[in-house]
C-alpha cells in the first residue's frame, strides 16, 4: 500500500503529459484511451525501474536521463500497436517532457524529505516512496544507547 501515492502521482502527470501530446498535438491525433494505456504503463515500468531501483543508487539527474531512455521506448512500442504513425519526433518530445517531469518530481522528493544534519544532499527519499530511511554519511552514529568513549569530562 506504500506505494499507491507517489505511483498515482507519477500516473497522473505522465498521463498528462501522453494525453497532451499524443492526443491533442499529434495530427491526426492518438485515441485517448490509447494515450491513457501508455501512460499506464510507462508510469508503472518508470516506477519500479527509476524510482524504486535507480534512484538510490545513482541519483536524480542520472535516473531522469536513464527514464527518459526508458519512456522513449514505452512510447515506441506503445505506437507500434496503435493504428496511426506516430513518428520519431513525437516520442523524442514526449519522452524528453517525461524525463523533465520526472527530474521535478525527484527534486521535489528531495525537498519533501529535506537533508540530513549533516549538510549532505539525499540521493533519494525513501520514506517518501515507502521504503526504510537511509542517508548517506550516516554509517559513523553508533547504535542507540551506546556510548562514546571519547566524550569530555565535565
Amino acid at each position: 500500500m506504500e506505494h499507491i501515492r507517489p505511483l498515482l502521482v507519477k500516473f497522473i502527470y505522465i498521463a498528462a503529459i501522453t494525453v497532451i501530446f499524443l492526443s491533442f498535438l499529434l495530427v491526426p491525433a492518438v485515441p485517448l484511451g490509447s494515450s491513457v494505456v501508455i501512460a499506464l504503463v510507462a508510469a508503472v515500468v518508470l516506477y519500479f525501474v527509476g524510482d524504486i531501483y535507480l534512484l538510490a543508487r545513482l541519483g536524480a539527474l542520472p535516473t531522469a536521463i536513464i527514464n527518459f531512455i526508458v519512456a522513449a521506448v514505452i512510447l515506441a512500442l506503445g505506437g507500434s500497436f496503435l493504428r496511426r504513425p506516430v513518428g520519431a519526433g513525437v516520442i523524442l518530445a514526449t519522452a524528453a517532457v517525461i524525463g523533465v517531469a520526472e527530474w521535478i518530481y525527484f527534486r521535489y522528493i528531495r525537498d519533501e524529505i529535506g537533508t540530513p544534519a549533516g549538510g549532505e544532499e539525499l540521493l533519494a527519499a525513501p520514506e517518501f516512496l515507502g521504503g526504510e530511511e537511509n542517508i548517506p554519511g550516516d554509517e559513523g552514529a553508533g547504535a542507540p544507547g551506546q556510548e562514546q568513549e571519547d566524550r569530555p569530562e565535565q
